[in-house]
Parts: structure tokens; sequence; C-alpha cells
């Protein structure tokens, strides 16, 4: 009898101490997977940040343009030439204007540029935009139409020629992206998941669907932006602002950024409400459950409008 009562007690402790090993190495690996989750949409938004504003060989942009705001919705690439000179632009799910389920009370961004990589000219899509840019001096002293730079459906006539004048030595053509960064309160499978996701916008009709969205990253809840500013006109941030306004948008050379990321699971005895969140501009936050939270930041610069502005 003392032999059994004794071989329960060390099968309760070895029990006891695997229930809590398999917790622990339960929550560890969702605090892991929270900040892999953070630091990847983090990753993302740096890369199609630091890229906004990048249309190929194109030195300087027009004079001419002027555009109070990057009208994401419309499919008339003449508009989308128009608001070149504007490479990101935040908005709100409350006043963005196109049609996607953004989560309420969270920070959208939308950017616009050219892709990195060039489209074969018989790979042109009708749907897409595309941008190509004449490297041809002739070109740009002549009488061809949409130069120095083209913007025009995959339809269109992209005859522009590179350095060397040749009529069979065309310039590359890239599509032109431009898309919104969004939190979304489900992921795919529709399970209450937040979500970052993206939207890319092209030129057919949007209608009352959403459209082209991909899911990113799981599990992120929320984030919001400040805009780095240049007023002198020489490159760097002279002052940040979270509502630029009309006239500062074509001036914006980097973007603060925070997010809020969630662990997918929630760990039981946790009690969120004892911690506050803050998102730059945003007001703290708490919240009234069992899922662990991690802020991420970083500033990132608008490589290509800035070098514009430097030249």
């Amino acid at each position: 009898m003392i032999a059994m009562t004794l071989g329960l007690f060390v099968i309760g402790a070895m029990t006891t101490i695997f229930v809590n090993n398999s917790q622990s190495r339960r929550e560890l690996d969702k605090a892991a997977q929270q900040l892999e989750n953070g630091r990847y949409a983090i990753q993302i938004l740096r890369d199609e940040i630091s890229m906004a504003g990048y249309y190929d060989a194109i030195a300087h942009l027009p004079d001419t343009l002027a555009s109070t705001t990057a009208t994401p919705c419309s499919t008339d690439v003449d508009v989308w030439k128009d608001s070149m000179d504007i490479a990101a632009q935040g908005f709100t799910p409350d006043t963005f204007p196109c049609s996607i389920s953004a989560k309420s009370g969270t920070g959208l961004l939308f950017v616009q540029r050219a892709s990195t990589a060039v489209t074969a000219p018989d790979a042109l899509n009708p749907n897409n935009g595309y941008l190509q840019v004449s490297l041809c001096g002739d070109e740009y002293v002549s009488a061809v139409a949409d130069k120095p730079f083209r913007v025009k459906t995959g339809s269109g006539t992209f005859d522009l020629q590179q350095i060397d004048c040749k009529t069979a030595n065309r310039a590359p053509i890239r599509q032109y992206l431009r898309r919104a960064f969004f939190i979304a309160g489900n992921n795919v499978a529709g399970d209450g998941i937040p979500t970052l996701k993206r939207a890319d916008f092209r030129t057919e009709a949007l209608g009352t669907t959403n459209p082209d969205v991909q899911a990113l990253v799981e599990g992120i809840e929320d984030m919001s932006f400040e805009y780095a500013i240049d007023t002198s006109n020489d490159g760097s941030p002279d002052l940040f602002s979270d509502t630029p306004t009309a006239a500062q948008l074509r001036h914006i050379v980097g973007v603060r950024l925070w997010l809020l990321a969630r662990a997918l699971e929630p760990s039981p005895g946790y009690d969120a409400s004892s911690k506050t969140f803050t998102l730059g501009p945003k007001g703290p936050v708490t919240f009234a459950d069992n899922y662990k939270r991690h802020v991420f930041s970083t500033y990132v610069e608008l490589i290509h409008p800035v070098g514009r502005r430097t030249k």
C-alpha cells in the first residue's frame, strides 16, 4: 500500500510536470508565431513603401503634375498618370473610396509604383495598366506623344525606344501597380482572425465586390501611419503628420509605421486588460480578452521620391 501510494504521488507529480511543460511549450510556440507574423508584416510593408513612387528611369516628374489625391478607385490610366507625384496616401476604412472590407478604426495605406519586373509585349493584359519610359534622346525633343513616359492599358501602343534610338529596340514595359494595404477582421477561412491584406486595383470596373485581394499575414490586428513631409524640397523630412493636407501629399518622403500583432489563439489565465498599447498618433488602447499582443514600429524612406528631389 505504501509503495502504491508513493507510486501514485510520483505519477501525479510527473503528470503535473508534463502538463505544465506542454502548456509552456504551447505558449512559447504562440509567442514565436506572433513575433514572426509581426516581423513578416513589417518587412512586407517596408519593402512596398520603400519602392513607392518607382517609375523606372524617370529622373524627374513633370512639374505640371500637382495631384490632390491618388484616386485609388479610378480605372482611367490618364488619371493614374496625372497622380504619379503621389507615391503614398493614407486613408481610414471610412474614407477609402473603394469597395474593400477593412476593419473599422484601423489604418489603410495606398501606394503606387511601377513593377521592378519587365513585362514582355506579348504578355500584356488589357485589364492592367503599364508604364514605358523612353531612353532615347530624340524622342524627348520630337513630337512623340506621351513623352518621356507612357501610361496605357495592355491594349495600348508601347513603341518608345531604348538609348540607342533604334525602332526595333523598345524600352522596357513595366506593370503599373496600385495597391492598398489594410486590416480585415477575418482571414481566408473567415474564422475571425484579424489579417493584413492587400488589394490590387486594375483598369476594369471594380463593381461592388472586392478587387484583387490577397491575405498576407494573419494575426495583424491594427496599424497606424505617420507621414514625413519635405517642405524644403531637399529630400529630408521637415515635419511629420498623420493627416497630411492635400497639398502635402506629393511631398511625402517617408512613412512611420506601427503594427499591432495578436496571437492567433488565446492564452488561458492571461488578462490582456493589464496591458496598454500605443500605435503612434493613435490613442492608447486596451483589450478585455486573453490574447497576447506586441507592437512593432519602423520608419521607411521613400527611396525614389527622395532621389528625384536630391538630383
